[in-house]
């Protein structure tokens, strides 16, 4: 979850803060610029009362240059289905080559609390020629995001001041600002909160694949929308004609145990960060011997004696915490964030508010609102707010800049006005066609053991690994996209064993 707010569902704390998780723009097609926020768990059944509405065929206007847009009316509350709506914003980039066309491949770019509006460029930078004439292209806003009737939780919602207290009174302070923040979402956006989680938002595509004639859904969910597509695939396993999921969540995995492997990854990647820059030109920050320890310095004063960050601002310590990670997705962000270090260190600490800033608002105006709401009705988590500090303490061993911080994240959903509304368990989508699961090995925001776990317990998972060290492969492996390509056109997936070092 941190990766909102691109980051992924874990960094609800940074996130109050300062907000999110999106990701740097990318020099090239083979980069990603959304913010991909991994979330976890999975919520395979709800409760309806009555039949829901026909579905109505989608109707296009042009938008944005070449674009189409529409609305799709769905239910606001799928146990009242003929109760109030809400309304779903929806782009198409249609197929180059209509003769050739095969249908429509509807995208989610991760989040959660992504516009997918916003990153249909992104998508169509990097998608092959072939996809781009064989298939409509599809984004959506989900709702409570952007144009979908966005969550937002006002000036009341400012979150707490410290995402990693350590003394009773300093986690007081920050529980008190974790309440302060969702009651300003529940006072603003009450009448939405309850409906804006995963399980509905599977829901929502389902009439959206109808509603585009499509008989079966052609999908690529990235980071978080992994999670949206396992969540499809558990509610409608046989209206799957093809399913690419790229850097995946388990949704079998606890909260205690995504924050754990999140916090793992990203030190990981930190610390292979830190010998990059002791012997890369390309480094400006000094790290010293113990980088670990000058960095920790960095986040400490950034608490108490914030560095300048023009406009009468300072960088405080949650957007410190936020440039991190907005940078270390990719490798190709890594003298980005040397140069914010070094200028952090030298009293400028303009370029990683620059940096916080992409993060928390690079994938929607609303990224931070939403995605909480979103991640906290997807993942149950302890109420009993003693353990959050323990918690903190047991991973600050093995990843002392990362773990407490998502730790202290998981808090922001135990103070949530709104239950959960979906369940931890695994995906089995029995019925459902080959499902294509890509892993990265080195991937900081979704392990690829997450992958290897995924494929396993679906039915028909096929893995594809990819031999790296970013998020999302498709952005980055010519080899993963041609995989792809195959398997969204003709439902061919890899050999068994398939290593993309490419």
């Amino acid at each position: 979850m941190l990766t909102r707010r691109t980051p992924l569902l874990l960094v609800l704390v940074a996130a109050a803060v300062t907000t999110g998780c999106a990701q740097s723009d990318p020099p090239s097609a083979q980069a990603q610029s959304h913010s991909h926020r991994a979330a976890a768990t999975t919520r395979s059944t709800t409760t309806t009362s009555t039949t829901e509405p026909p579905v109505t065929p989608m109707a296009w206007s042009p938008c944005n240059g070449d674009l189409q847009c529409g609305t799709l009316v769905v239910p606001l509350d799928y146990a009242h289905p003929d109760g109030p709506t809400i309304s779903i914003a929806v782009a198409r980039h249609p197929a180059e080559e209509p003769a050739a066309r095969i249908g429509s491949l509807v995208i989610d770019p991760g989040g959660p609390g992504v516009s997918g509006i916003n990153d249909m460029s992104n998508e169509l930078s990097a998608l092959t020629p072939q996809l781009l004439d064989d298939f409509d292209i599809v984004l959506f806003d989900p709702r409570g995001v952007e144009r979908s009737d966005p969550v937002t939780c006002g000036s009341a919602g400012s979150g707490p001041s410290d995402p990693t207290p350590v003394t009773p009174s300093q986690q007081a302070a920050t529980i008190a600002g974790l309440q302060q923040f969702a009651a300003g979402c529940e006072k603003n956006s009450g009448d939405v909160l309850p409906y804006v989680g995963t399980v509905d938002v599977a829901r929502d595509m389902d009439r959206l694949r109808q509603a585009l004639g499509d008989s079966g859904l052609t999908y690529m969910g990235q980071s978080y929308g992994t999670l949206l597509g396992l969540t499809y695939a558990a509610l409608f396993p046989t209206h799957i004609r093809a399913m690419v999921l790229d850097s995946v969540i388990d949704p079998a995995l606890s909260f205690n145990q995504i924050t754990a492997g999140q916090a793992a990854g990203f030190e990981g990647v930190l610390n292979a960060f830190f010998t990059w820059c002791a012997a890369s030109a390309e480094c400006a920050w000094h790290t010293g011997s113990d980088p670990t320890a000058t960095l920790q310095a960095l986040l400490n004063a950034a608490a108490t004696a914030p560095a300048p960050a023009g406009g009468g601002n300072s960088l405080g310590v949650g957007q410190l915490y936020d440039a991190l990670l907005e940078d270390l997705y990719s490798q190709s962000d890594w003298p980005q964030l040397g140069q914010a270090l070094a200028d952090d260190s030298a009293g400028n600490g303009a370029p990683a508010a620059a940096q916080s800033n992409q993060y928390n608002t690079g994938g929607s105006d609303n990224a931070d609102d939403a995605g909480t709401a979103i991640d906290c009705l997807d993942h149950p988590v302890s109420h009993d707010l003693a353990t959050y500090g323990a918690l903190a303490d047991s991973l600050q061993a093995s990843a002392p800049i990362f773990g407490p911080l998502l730790a202290w994240g998981e808090a922001g959903c135990a103070v949530w006005p709104v239950p959960p509304t979906r369940t931890v368990g695994p995906v089995a989508a029995p019925g459902s066609p080959p499902i294509l699961v890509v892993g990265t090995t080195n991937d900081p925001a979704t392990p690829y053991a997450w992958a290897v776990s995924v494929t396993k317990e679906l039915d028909h998972g096929v893995l594809l690994t990819h031999d790296g060290d970013d998020h999302v492969a498709y952005f980055y492996s010519a080899c993963v996209r041609a995989d792809a390509q195959t398997y969204l056109v003709s439902g061919q997936t890899p050999p068994p064993g398939t290593i993309c070092s490419s």
